[in-house]
């Protein structure tokens, strides 16, 4: 039998090996990503059939009931009920491998493995963490806020941004091309930033601008997005986004008011049960905060059992608790990972508090795990093969180079939002 040499097709198909089981999704895709990881998933191929998903939801009893028969005769209401038709979006990430990589190893399978993983690891690594911010996001495609910025007084060239929330900057990266919305939503500038270089410890960004000047999207309090992540003319309702509505969306800060439309639901009829419970603790502790929500909670009916927030309000519920912190480990069901957490008992029963470092700046997602659901066409994400079994590696017209397509088809339900909060933390 004649020996059988490395080429196109068979380099790609042993580089596929490393990303069709699990292995990846726990290393790459759930490692760094708690919520992401624990958050329940329906990945199966009816996980997201159809036009969209409807969520129904019964948020009110029928009336009918008095001590008096004709008064409860006369005074009858039907339930009420509202469903949300939840669409689903995209969201691409591509990987290139140069023709020269091929070249140089195509008698080394092996050796194009190597080289070819760096690529594809690292591509996963950027979608999921953009995946793993949606999961916080209400579904614009706002990674943060400008507090001030400087551009040069001639020429296109270097402009120096400084994010509101210093925080926020774990949302940057170099080589990003952004766009500016003066309102969280509104349309995006037509000039671009493309980010040069990302200070981690201030929240500063510096970068190359398409145009002198900007135009005035770009300014203070302005909202950065990657271009493409928002519509021309902006995204105004959950009908027009196209990145998931993630928490922020189904558990907004501040209640909705009459005239929203969320999924195609009015939520003001019961801003609690269609919108989640809000609660300010910025003046407690965040224990304090936890449990008085957790109690709101449960006068609804729910019973949280998982909390998240940013490490900085991790850090500091940590501290506050002292000798009387518990901590916990909590398991994924299928992926052989677990993450560390503090265990903070509440009127409803125990909740796990797990540091994520997507979840906003002083605020915590206090959640019953099981109302919440991630529904996806397959994995979130995966190798996007377009009906063949094998990996399709699809070659650059513009380029030598193949090119490799990661993507998901996806995004959250939230069968029973009154059941969860939001809470603004002191720290």
């Amino acid at each position: 039998m004649s020996a059988i040499y490395a080429n196109v097709s068979n380099q790609v198909a042993a580089l596929k090996e490393l990303y069709t089981g699990d292995d990846y999704m726990k290393d790459l895709v759930y490692k760094k990503n708690p919520l992401l990881a624990l958050i329940p998933k329906d990945e199966s191929p009816s996980g997201f059939a159809g036009k969209y998903i409807p969520v129904p939801l019964v948020y009110g009893t029928p009336q009918g009931r008095s001590a008096t028969f004709s008064n409860a005769q006369g005074n009858q209401t039907a339930p009420q009920i509202s469903s949300f038709f939840v669409y689903r979006v995209s969201n691409y990430q591509l990987a290139t491998i140069t023709n020269e990589l091929l070249e140089a190893t195509k008698d080394n399978a092996g050796a194009f493995v190597d080289e070819a993983k760096l690529v594809m690891d690292t591509a996963f690594r950027n979608i999921t963490n953009d995946l793993a911010l949606s999961l916080f996001s209400s579904g614009t495609g706002s990674r943060g806020q400008i507090s001030s910025i400087t551009s040069p007084s001639t020429g296109v060239g270097a402009t120096t941004i400084a994010l509101s929330d210093a925080a926020s900057v774990v949302n940057f990266e170099v080589g990003m091309t952004l766009v500016a919305t003066a309102t969280d939503g509104g349309s995006p500038s037509s000039d671009t930033v493309v980010i040069t270089s990302v200070n981690r410890s201030t929240g500063v960004l510096k970068g190359t601008a398409s145009a002198n000047p900007l135009s005035a999207n770009w300014a203070q309090n302005s909202y950065m997005v990657v271009q493409g992540d928002i519509p021309t003319g902006g995204a105004s309702s959950t009908t027009s986004f196209l990145k998931i509505t993630g928490l922020a969306g189904w558990l907004p800060k501040v209640a909705p008011s009459s005239g929203d439309s969320f999924w195609n639901v009015d939520r003001s009829a019961d801003p609690t049960r269609l919108a989640g419970v809000r609660f300010d603790g910025s003046s407690e502790s965040i224990e304090e905060a936890l449990i008085d929500a957790a109690s709101l909670v449960a006068r609804e009916g729910g019973q949280p059992d998982m909390c998240f927030m940013s490490f900085a309000s991790y850090a500091a519920l940590e501290k506050s608790l002292g000798a009387k912190v518990q901590y916990v480990d909590v398991k994924h069901e299928e992926a052989d990972i677990a993450f560390a957490g503090i265990r903070v008992h509440a009127p409803c029963g125990p909740i796990t508090v797990i540091p994520d470092r997507s979840c906003p700046a002083q605020t915590a997602y206090l959640l019953q795990m099981d109302t919440m659901k991630l529904r996806s066409l397959g994995k979130a994400p995966h190798i996007l093969t377009y009906g063949l079994e094998g990996l399709e590696g699809l070659r650059v017209g513009t380029a030598d180079a193949l090119e490799i397509r990661i993507g998901y088809y996806a995004n959250l339900i939230c069968n029973a939002p009154g059941w969860n909060a939001v809470v603004s933390l002191s720290a």
